[in-house]
Order: C-alpha cells, then structure tokens, then sequence
C-alpha cells in the first residue's frame, strides 16, 4: 500500500508540472521535434514520416497532448521517444491523446525517472509502448489494438499503475527487467498472455485483472527467476490457464498467493 500511495504522489507531482505549462506560451510542436521546454499540443500530429515523430529531452522538456493526437507514416519509425531524465509525457483531456500507425508508439529511454500520463497508443506495429530504462512511472496508459505486444518492460525499478493493455496482437505487458511493479491494471482480449513474467526477478504483480487471453492470464517463463510476487489478481476465462509457472519444479521464485483464478498448471500457485 505505501509503494502505491507514493506512486500516486509522484503522478500528481508530474501532472502538475506539465498543467502549469498550459497557462504559459506554448510553442507550436511538430513532425521530428526535439522538446527541451514545456509543451502543449495544440493540433493533430498526421502522418509524421520522422523516426521518432517527437523526442522529449529531459529533464526540462514536458510534453501535454492536451486531447490531440500523433499518427506515424505507416507502421513505421517510433511515434513519442523520451530521452535524458524526468521528462514527462502527459494527456490532460479525458478523450483523445492517441498514438497510433507507428513501429513503436512510445520508447522510454534516456537515464530514466520520466512519467507517462494518461496517453493511449493504438495500432503501431511492433509495440504500443517499450520501457528500456528505469525507474520510470507510467499511469492510466491504454495501450490497446496494437499489433504486436501492449506494452514491453526492459528497465528495471519500473512502475505501472492502472495501465490496460487489451486486444493486442501478442502480449498484453511483457516484463524482462528487475524490480518492476504492476498495480491494478488490466490485461484482456490479447493472442498470447495478458501479464508476462519472462527473465525477470524480484518483480511484483499486484491487484491486477487478466481475462479472455488465448493463453494466460499471467505466466511466468522458465528462466529461474527469483523474488517474484503475484498477489491478489483476478485471471479468469483465459484459453489455457488462468495462471501458469513454467519454471521446473513450479513456484521456485515465484510466490502466488490470494488470487483469484480457475485454473493453474500446478496446485502450488494460489
């Protein structure tokens, strides 16, 4: 609970930075970029056929969708790629901020430290969002209708709250970094598992709800992991099992307890 109450806090830290941007003078943002400063988004971004079609450099650069929307030139290239640290990406507005027909539609990279806020990627190619560096927090992100993975987890110390990864065409969120948290999101509808633990260790699966993918609900791979702890999730109605360990015996490293489920590879997991 207290690791979730301090996620909170950081987003209402970085929301308010950015927001505050909104009652200044914000340049005109467009196709290939670099933002240094604060920004708002004030037009749809169509058709960028640069790679990325926007870089934030923090830790002075923040950029606010504001309700508008970025679109790549076909399947290509990365649509938002957030560099140095703390620079933030936010979507202010309750509708809108898509990041659509890229190849990746939001990279995190950089040293790490940055926020993602409220913004949707939909129908890029590979990825709807790849988080390489670390301690990043991404909040109220949808990452849905990709044709490759939701959303996959490369850095370690990451945080994910209320996130949804649905009806992608591969994995909802796929996690190969260290000490990464996921709280209360949702991971439906996807081709292979909703929540994904591959090599990965001392990772933290949390409240979350995964139904209806055409494998798992949440795995984890068979790499000996150590330190992973899956509490207090709902998976149900997924094709093979709800929840499944791959590792030999089952539940080494691994620690299931309090979840709701149907059915699991092993009477070990609970």
């Amino acid at each position: 609970m207290k690791a979730i109450l301090n996620i909170k806090t950081s987003i209402i830290a970085a929301a308010g930075c950015c927001l505050m941007s909104a009652s200044g003078i914000a340049l005109s943002v467009s196709c290939g970029d670099t933002i240094s400063t604060p920004e708002v988004l004030d037009t749809d971004i169509s058709n960028c056929a640069a790679s990325p079609a926007i870089t934030i450099m923090g830790p002075t650069g923040s950029l606010d969708l504001n309700g508008f929307s970025l679109s790549c030139d076909g399947l290509a290239g990365t649509g938002i790629l957030l560099e140095g640290t703390t620079a933030v990406l936010i979507n202010s507005q309750a509708s809108s901020g898509i990041i659509s027909s890229c190849d990746i539609g939001i990279s995190v990279e950089g040293s790490g430290l940055h926020n993602v806020i409220g913004v949707t990627t939909q129908e890029n190619g590979s990825l709807g969002m790849s988080v390489s560096s670390s301690r990043n927090i991404v909040s109220g992100s949808i990452n849905d209708f990709n044709f490759g993975n939701g959303i996959i987890v490369l850095g370690d110390w990451n945080s994910f709250f209320e996130v949804s990864a649905t009806s992608n065409g591969e994995g909802g969120i796929i996690i190969s970094g260290d000490n990464n948290q996921v709280f209360q999101s949702t991971a439906r509808n996807n081709t292979f598992s909703g929540i994904a633990i591959q090599d990965a260790n001392y990772t933290n699966i949390i409240l979350n709800t995964t139904s209806s993918n055409n494998e798992y609900g949440i795995s984890v791979s068979n790499f000996g992991q150590v330190g992973n702890f899956v509490t207090g999730n709902t998976a149900e109605s997924n094709d093979i099992d709800d929840l499944f360990d791959d590792n030999t015996p089952a539940c080494v490293g691994t620690t299931w307890y309090g979840n709701i489920f149907s059915s699991s590879n092993d009477t070990c997991i609970n």
